[in-house]
């Protein structure tokens, strides 16, 4: 995939200092998708600032992050959604974790259930996109859930080779601003339709660098855990 950026990337060695940690941890953090990295020419990377700048949020705090399967079950539970994709013993460990927990933490360790790449995209080619993703975050009518303005940005999930058909089909530029469509690239997604459930959408608004949005993913993933202690 051509970059073609207008927003801040690092290379490893910024990105290694930036973090206070060596190139070598820098090399593990991307693969581990902590850190959001493009390949340029022969085997080399960029990475982008704004994932780096949301790992400095979770760098040092404890908590191993849950594998996608566990983060999307902790969530889809949190919403009251059936989760048949894992046992017993890990839904029954699920739900003493989430009476515990907070919104913070839960955010932390849910954070590797996939990857996000930000994007440019033709206003004409935006539905195109949405047909191939379901939905999150605070995209269309997901924003008056979380009392924001919905600014006609996309945002959702896609399985890795939806989004390869999604960047190529809709002609999306990656990291050029304005950013218009964030994808949230995943090895593996639950089944279903429609937007992704008020939890995961909630968790994605808790992950963003805008003071705004990550409030009111907060807000609304405290209120989500009171009333799940409540109903349990």
């Amino acid at each position: 995939m051509p970059i073609t950026s207008s927003a801040t990337l690092l290379t490893q060695r910024e990105t290694a200092l930036r973090l206070g940690v060596s190139e070598r941890r820098v090399t593990a953090l991307r693969q581990a998708h902590e850190i959001t990295a493009l390949p340029v020419g022969a085997g080399g990377f960029l990475i982008t600032a704004s994932s780096v700048q949301r790992y400095e949020r979770w760098a040092g705090k404890p908590g191993r992050p849950y594998s996608a399967a566990m983060a999307f079950a902790a969530l889809y539970l949190l919403s009251g959604e059936p989760t048949p994709w894992i046992d017993a013993p890990h839904r029954y460990r699920l739900r003493q974790y989430l009476r515990t927990t907070d919104a913070e933490k839960l955010t932390r360790l849910c954070r590797r259930r996939a990857r996000t790449l930000e994007f440019w995209c033709r206003d004409s080619l935006i539905g195109k996109a949405a047909a191939r993703m379901r939905l999150s975050a605070a995209t269309g009518p997901l924003a008056a859930k979380f009392q924001l303005t919905d600014t006609n940005a996309l945002e959702g999930y896609a399985t890795a080779d939806d989004a390869e058909w999604i960047t190529a089909a809709c002609r999306m530029k990656i990291n050029v601003e304005p950013i218009t469509v964030r994808l949230r690239v995943a090895d593996w997604l639950p089944d279903g339709d429609g937007p992704m459930p008020l939890a995961v959408c909630a968790a994605d608004l808790a992950e963003s660098n805008d003071p705004r949005e990550r409030r009111a993913g907060l807000e609304t993933l405290e209120h989500l855990l009171e009333h799940f202690r409540r109903r349990i």
